[in-house]
């Protein structure tokens, strides 16, 4: 989202500044536009769990709080959260619920995108399943129908 939207719409650096680049007048009025244009367009993109984890009263003004928040939480690269998030869906448990499963399932894929761990989607789709049956033909035919 940042690296193709923001710098297209000229919303970057509110991602990175608390406040203006300077005290004209209509320097503050575009930069606050563009700040609340920020908050929305990132709004806009994640999932409302994660609008729940990462909106307060500081963040909602923002730009800059809201991404600092997501990035810390989210986005982190080291191995420790890349570690947990994976143990998060090795350790998931099908438990006879769908939509709960499904539920579950959605946020720790979006977790796992979001901390940079990308396999096929078929292995994902293997490794989702596996925990549900074991028989492989429900896997070969979930397969084929992500294919077509």
């Amino acid at each position: 989202m940042m690296g193709i939207e923001f710098p297209a719409r000229g919303l970057r650096e509110v991602c990175h500044s608390n406040s203006p680049p300077g005290s004209d007048p209509s320097i503050i009025a575009n930069w606050s536009q563009a700040n609340i244009e920020a908050v929305q367009l990132i709004l806009s993109r994640l999932h409302q769990e994660i609008i729940f984890s990462v909106v307060d009263g500081t963040t909602v003004k923002s730009a800059k709080e809201l991404w600092s928040k997501i990035t810390l939480k989210y986005a982190s690269q080291r191995v420790t959260n890349r570690g947990r998030t994976w143990v998060r869906l090795e350790c998931l448990r099908f438990n006879g619920n769908i939509e709960e499963y499904i539920k579950e399932c959605s946020y720790i894929l979006f977790d796992i995108a979001g901390i940079g761990i990308f396999l096929p989607p078929a292995i994902m789709a293997y490794l989702i399943l596996g925990k549900i049956s074991c028989d492989s033909n429900l896997y070969d035919n979930v397969i084929d129908l992500m294919v077509l």
